[in-house]
């Protein structure tokens, strides 16, 4: 199992059972922010020290969004081939 980067069953992170949901949320918060701190660190890694980060985050998110809106409308698609019996 070495270098796996998912952890095999019973070895996730767990939510104690007591938790609240305010304490929910803020696991929740910190890790949202944890995986912004790994999107900005890798687009820093790109640019270099000197790019612009708001320039290299807007371009990532227009990428992303534009793959994403691809995604979404092919999945409608077949949803819809499939739906009106046009093939399966």
């Amino acid at each position: 199992m070495a270098g796996q980067l998912i952890p095999p069953p019973g070895f996730e992170p767990q939510v104690p059972d007591d938790a609240t949901p305010e304490q929910c949320i803020r696991i929740w918060v910190d890790l949202m922010n944890a995986c912004e701190q790994f999107l900005l660190a890798g687009l820093r890694r790109e640019i270099g020290p000197e790019g612009d980060l708001k320039e290299a985050y807007r371009k990532w998110y227009a990428t992303w969004q534009a793959e994403h809106d691809r995604m979404i409308r092919h999945m409608a698609e077949q949803f819809s081939r499939r739906y009106n019996g046009d093939g399966g």
